[in-house]
């Protein structure tokens, strides 16, 4: 597909790797590449200089010739105004990112007279993401698969842990209804075997029924709920995140440094405590209680600082600690730093903008519904909808032949959710999921050999 992204910030050079990656032909504008070298250098790239509301240089991009225009710079006027402006010019889709909860609502409404064909909030749907993961406060990460009706949860396996020392093989038959679908150990992920040992440390992702996962956390001694939260930066993603815990009937409070954002926060928030304080001073910390807190969250725009106060929230033994980061060069801070629960915006806004492209690029095809990348890039878990081009059709799972590396997790088939084995069978209208360690399953069928 030829894809035009404008805007090279963060979201945009991620977007644009993943979507090479994809083998898509990719155009980036913007008015300056000198922070994105590595993207200009890369051979599989072109680039545009210049605005992208310049319709001269959105045709020397080629809109007009192609697939789909993304726009992602950092204000959303301009986002939509540039996706209007492709439309004219000939675009056959456009996506833009909008941030600001207000506009988003009207948006919304007009989204189909602007020639919308998505919008994307990281903010939204970073604030989701941690909202999922502070319902199940165990939980490292935590997303949903097949519309909600099944979970994937990532857990630390911890010294004594009934689980540690446990074989896959002994976890699936006292656990029928969940799947260890893969183990992170020593920074490589791997899809295990029915024989592999689960270690102390280890980074487990398992996808089950939420019935099914609460009996799995019960046995492992993880079943505590999340009562009181604290908020570091009242950013818009504190806004929405607040919103959501407020309603799971979580009591929130928010730390902001800025007097008069303290004021908009406590209109928005009403539920909410809002503190005007500066969370890099102890004392404020301490005199707001982080020492009786359930969960700790830090969402201010600076990397650097988000890791310091989980560090210090670590030291003060809180039980669940979520840490925003930007830059994912950082990983390797935060794994020494042990920060478990690390959440990356424009890495979740990625993940849904590439699940439409792949599931635009052929609607005959088994298509992709939904992409979950885990941290480390080289794992994602895949839902597809189960067309006749698929060749693994009415066979069983075992004599399929797919690829070492892929998993089948889940199957969807009317309002019964399977947990497969190597007897059960992919049928035509099924909905799948699959965990995989390939970078090149775009449709079902390359999960086959």
């Amino acid at each position: 597909m030829k894809i035009i992204i404008v805007g090279i910030g963060k979201l945009g050079e991620y977007l644009t790797k993943s979507l090479v990656k994809d083998k898509n032909e990719i155009t980036v504008v913007d008015v300056d590449f000198t922070t994105s070298q590595d993207v200009i250098n890369n051979e599989d790239v072109n680039y545009v200089l210049g605005n992208g509301l310049d319709s001269n240089v959105l045709l020397e991009a080629g809109v007009d010739e192609a697939d789909l225009l993304i726009s992602v710079t950092d204000k959303d006027e301009q986002n939509v105004m540039c996706s209007l402006l492709g439309k004219t010019l000939g675009v056959k889709h456009t996506i833009a990112r909008i941030r600001t909860p207000e506009y988003s609502n009207s948006i919304n409404i007009l989204k189909d007279q602007l020639g919308l064909s998505m919008m994307i909030n990281p903010e939204l749907l970073t604030a989701n993401q941690i909202a999922r993961a502070l319902s199940i406060p165990s939980a490292l990460e935590a997303t949903t698969f097949l519309k909600g009706r099944i979970q994937m949860i990532s857990l630390k396996v911890k010294e004594n842990s009934p689980l540690e020392g446990a074989t896959i093989n002994t976890l699936s038959k006292k656990f029928r209804g969940v799947i260890i679908c893969a183990v992170e150990r020593n920074s490589v992920t791997i899809v295990p075997k029915g024989n592999t040992k689960l270690q102390h440390n280890d980074k487990i992702h398992i996808t089950g029924s939420a019935k099914d996962i609460n009996s799995f956390l019960n046995y492992a001694g993880l079943s505590e709920k999340t009562k009181k939260v604290m908020i570091c930066g009242g950013s818009n993603t504190a806004v929405y995140l607040a919103k959501l815990l407020i309603e799971m009937g979580m009591s929130v409070k928010i730390i902001e440094i800025n007097e008069d954002r303290c004021k908009i926060l406590s209109e928005q928030l009403p539920k909410a405590l809002i503190i005007n304080g500066d969370v890099s001073n102890q004392d404020v910390l301490f005199e707001e209680g982080i020492d009786n807190c359930d969960a700790f969250v830090t969402l201010t725009s600076i990397d650097e600082e988000n890791i310091i106060y989980s560090m210090f929230a670590s030291m003060q033994k809180v039980p669940k600690i979520i840490t925003k980061i930007n830059h994912i060069q950082l990983d390797g801070v935060i794994d020494m730093s042990h920060i478990d629960t690390v959440i990356t915006p424009h890495r979740i806004a990625n993940n849904q903008i590439v699940r439409y492209v792949r599931a635009m690029q052929d609607g005959e095809k088994s298509s992709c519904e939904a992409i979950y990348k885990f941290d480390d890039d080289t794992f994602e878990m895949l839902e597809f909808n189960v067309k006749k081009d698929f060749k693994g059709l009415d066979k069983k799972i075992k004599d399929m032949g797919i690829k070492d590396g892929i998993l089948v997790v889940a199957i969807s088939r009317g309002r019964n959710i399977i947990f497969p084995n190597g007897m059960d069978e992919i049928r035509e209208k099924d909905t799948i999921v699959v965990v995989s360690n390939k970078d090149t399953i775009k449709d079902l069928n390359d999960i086959l050999g």
